[in-house]
């Protein structure tokens, strides 16, 4: 029997499961089961972002459904000399209506796991460990997710999930497995993701939340983890880094995020933003890095009022990392997942 490669998680069996017990029935609701997995492979650079979103609360709610469960893909494989030099590559990607995804899913608990399913695409929760296996958009993929530490509860805590409409975490992980596209198989090295877990009721309204752009940013290698989260239409502003083992936080008002230059897409003819300088600055620690994209893919969400887009940039990053004991830690090269979003279109379908 093969062993498994050591992992590390506080996530209980639980919180992998659905939470809308713990909303009004009736209500608007968002949940995901999510990854975002970086890694290398002959030659490429590789970001995957496959992910379940379950969501619902009625045709007249804001996502103008029941209960259905999404599947989204994000893929962009960039050669490794394109590097925090920015092109207009090709990836993989689709529009998230919720109203196209009516049909059987499910998800369901046991002794030991708990399963995320629809059709041929099937996530396993089993802490510290996360399976995700599938074919979607012309992307298949057979991946094991393990533990890098206690997991960062970005969004709340679950028993609070009742009062404050919002709930979850973002788990850091090592990341092994397959990934084929185009007829041909590779195999991830050097593989970093992020597991999230969320769940969102009645009173988040992304056209509201996203009139702000907003980032959520991952930059990770083996003794390195930066981390952050910037909805300022949600005033949610939540850092992390791990710098061996130890951890660094962040707050409200301790993350600055500035934009240095803008690319207009060919794609959509939008400008959007591909080289920042962010300052993360707390009691605790100061974070000072550069980040440069080399690679974008695209994603969108229509609701009842609108639709926001999503950029997902792959970008490199340098700087250097200072902590109250006089470390001053150098960031290099650091491969970096960047994600830019706003509300790009708020107007009502007009059905009844």
């Amino acid at each position: 029997m093969q062993t498994e490669r050591e992992a590390k998680s506080d996530v209980q069996l639980f919180e992998d499961m659905t939470h809308l017990d713990k909303l009004p029935a009736g209500d608007d609701f968002m949940e995901d089961f999510a990854n975002l997995i970086l890694g290398e492979s002959e030659g490429y650079d590789f970001c995957l972002v496959p992910n379940f979103w379950h969501m619902g609360g009625g045709k007249k709610g804001k996502w103008k459904v029941d209960n259905v469960l999404m599947v989204q893909t994000t893929f962009l494989m960039l050669p490794q000399d394109q590097r925090g030099r920015m092109q207009n590559n090709d990836f993989i990607g689709n529009r998230l209506d919720p109203t196209e995804w009516a049909g059987a899913y499910k998800i369901e608990q046991t002794a030991d796991k708990i399963i995320w399913q629809r059709e041929n695409i099937i996530y396993v929760s089993r802490p510290p460990y996360w399976e995700i296996k599938g074919t979607h958009m012309g992307v298949t993929y057979d991946l094991i997710m393990g533990g890098m530490g206690n997991t960062t509860r970005t969004f709340g805590a679950w028993s609070d999930l009742a009062t404050t409409g919002r709930a979850g975490y973002d788990q850091r992980c090592w990341a092994e497995g397959t990934i084929s596209v185009g007829g041909k198989t590779y195999k991830l090295k050097n593989g970093y993701a992020i597991h999230e877990r969320l769940t969102f009721g009645h009173n988040y309204d992304p056209m509201e939340s996203m009139r702000t752009p907003y980032y959520w940013v991952v930059g990770m290698n083996e003794s390195l983890h930066i981390y952050f989260f910037a909805l300022p239409g949600e005033k949610i502003s939540f850092g992390r880094v791990y710098l061996d083992g130890k951890e660094i936080p962040f707050g409200q008002g301790e993350i600055t995020i500035d934009e240095l230059e803008l690319w207009t897409d060919p794609k959509t003819s939008m400008q959007v933003p591909i080289r920042w300088h962010v300052n993360m600055n707390s009691a605790a620690g100061v974070v000072d890095m550069n980040m440069t994209a080399g690679g974008r893919g695209i994603f969108c969400f229509l609701s009842r009022t609108g639709y926001t887009v999503r950029y997902p940039f792959m970008a490199q990053t340098n700087g250097r990392i200072f902590t109250p004991d006089g470390k001053n830690v150098s960031i290099n090269d650091l491969t970096t997942y960047v994600e830019w979003g706003k509300a790009a279109m708020p107007l009502e379908g007009g059905s009844t």
